[in-house]
């Protein structure tokens, strides 16, 4: 199946039925089928040819909707650029994806300044109507161009800024669409759900809400950028079913004035992932909420999710200490835990999180030496360490990068950050190893303090001893005003242990 299929199944089976709607703009698929066809035909008359890479840059909208679908139609390679990245940073993806086109919103016209981009690359502004014209001057594509192999490229989105360069991974069509299949399966979505576009439509924590909810004809909802306020806005009038965030974006509604309130009833899912949330967390959210919650687990060298928790949840899959679980692996993906010689751990024992299966990555664009490193016998290495139960719940305990070696002993950073979570007054916490003469590496956590809260370190470090192994315990604790985070909310660690090793302990 090309990713295409799915708009078209749409705009034949739910033709008159709502596919997008953006602030006061409600279009059919019937309609968004015919604006996808015309977009894609104005591609071909400006010489772009199948294989071209094409920037996106703009925030959610139902433009970016649309430049997906068209991209595919024509046969193009669409390329997501991530709008908070620096101007330098955009410009290396441009250069290092050699694109032939950028589809850019007005709303990023200072990103894009930045970069350099002349009128002449730009091809198609949707801010200032330059996305309208490009449809209403051509006729429908009548049928999708190129060559119809669901092994080709069709998106390269850039990986890798939790550890400093960044990489394009290339999904085909037949990795996406069978992620995005996975996800219908998975979540039991239907036609009547409606999929607020919350988080960023650059990443894979969204992009593949766009093929799955148009696969069923479900409506789509977009929330440009992400305020608390503005979702619960959303979500009220129009009467939102689902959505995915990471767990700083679901404590900030959680804390948003008000939310008690407003009338959540439609929501019947909220998927949540990208990092861990605390089971304290949790379970405050669900006390809002109600038990909507669903745990994924994924990686964008898989096309997104590889592990969810099981819904609808039955008594012992997701309370106890499985609440802490991400899941088991679904339908389609196969998933092992390796140890350091690449064999086999038995239940319970931590190591390497590798996995296979129609949604793994074809590779690195333009890397073929790192896209060797990825796989072990046919496993991508996800870099992730963890354990499986003898059901198959997974859990994860680290990043491999980010495990801690303390006077022998190994630390897993998240198992730490759980507990500092754990206290009143701490609102978010990164726990990392800087280089000790006495230890090797001292486990150092970065602390922010809540809204109004008074927390000393020393409280903190009593705090810790109570509850972990004295190995375990920080040797230093850092009270900062905010962490360091990537547009998928994980904390920039390598920030953080560069900060911290030039002396820069200061607030954020």
């Amino acid at each position: 199946m090309m990713l295409h299929d799915f708009l078209l199944h749409a705009g034949r089976t739910s033709a008159r039925r709502a596919a997008t709607l953006d602030g006061g703009i409600r279009r059919t698929y019937g309609e968004v089928d015919d604006r996808v066809r015309r977009a894609a035909a104005g591609f071909a008359g400006m010489g772009l040819t199948p294989g071209d890479r094409v920037a996106i840059v703009s925030p959610n909208t139902a433009f970016y909707f649309e430049a997906y679908f068209a991209c595919s139609l024509a046969g193009l390679v669409a390329v997501p650029v991530n709008t908070r990245l620096s101007p330098a940073e955009a410009a290396f993806i441009l250069d290092d994806s050699e694109v032939r086109a950028a589809l850019i919103d007005d709303a990023c016209a200072d990103l894009v300044a930045g970069i350099g981009i002349d009128r002449r690359a730009r091809l198609a502004d949707a801010g200032d109507g330059s996305w309208e014209a490009l449809i209403r001057d051509h006729d429908p594509l009548a049928a999708p161009s190129g060559p119809q192999d669901e092994d080709a490229t069709a998106q390269i989105f850039y990986t890798g800024g939790t550890t400093g360069r960044a990489k394009g991974v290339m999904l085909s069509h037949r990795n996406v669409a069978a992620s995005s299949n996975n996800k219908i399966m998975l979540g039991q979505f239907t036609r009547d759900d409606v999929w607020l576009h919350a988080a960023p439509m650059f990443h894979q924590a969204d992009s593949w809400a766009c093929f799955s909810f148009t696969a069923v004809g479900a409506a789509h909802v977009f929330l440009p950028r992400f305020a608390p306020g503005d979702a619960l806005d959303l979500i009220e009038t129009h009467r939102v079913t689902a959505f995915q965030l990471v767990p700083t974006m679901v404590l900030m509604m959680l804390e948003s004035e008000g939310v008690g309130t407003r009338d959540l009833a439609s929501v019947r899912r909220i998927l949540y992932g990208s990092a861990p949330m605390p089971t304290e967390t949790l379970k405050r959210c669900q006390a809002v909420f109600g038990d909507v919650f669903q745990h994924i687990y994924g990686l964008t060298e898989a096309a997104g999710t590889v592990a969810a928790t099981p819904w609808p949840p039955q008594p012992g899959e997701t309370d106890g200490a499985r609440l802490a679980s991400c899941g088991q692996p679904i339908p389609g993906v196969e998933m092992r835990i390796a140890d350091e010689h690449g064999a086999e751990t038995a239940a319970g024992a931590v190591g390497r999180i590798q996995v296979k299966g129609a949604t793994v990555t074809t590779g690195y664009w333009g890397r073929e030496a790192e896209t060797a490193a990825a796989f072990v016998d046919g496993w991508l290495d996800t870099g992730d360490l963890g354990h499986m139960d003898e059901d198959g719940f997974v859990f994860i305990v680290d990043r491999a990068k980010d495990m801690i070696i303390t006077g022998g002993e190994n630390v897993y950073s998240t198992e730490v950050e759980n507990v500092l979570h754990g206290h009143d007054a701490v609102a978010d916490a990164a726990v990392i190893g800087l280089p000790d003469a006495k230890w090797g590496e001292a486990v150092t956590a970065i602390v922010v303090a809540d809204q109004d809260a008074a927390l000393s370190e020393s409280e903190l470090l009593a705090y810790c001893r109570d509850r972990l192994a004295g190995y375990k315990c920080p040797k230093a604790i850092h009270i900062r005003d905010a962490l360091p985070k990537s547009a998928a909310g994980k904390v920039l660690k390598h920030e953080l242990r560069d900060a911290y090793a030039d002396g820069e302990i200061g607030p954020a």
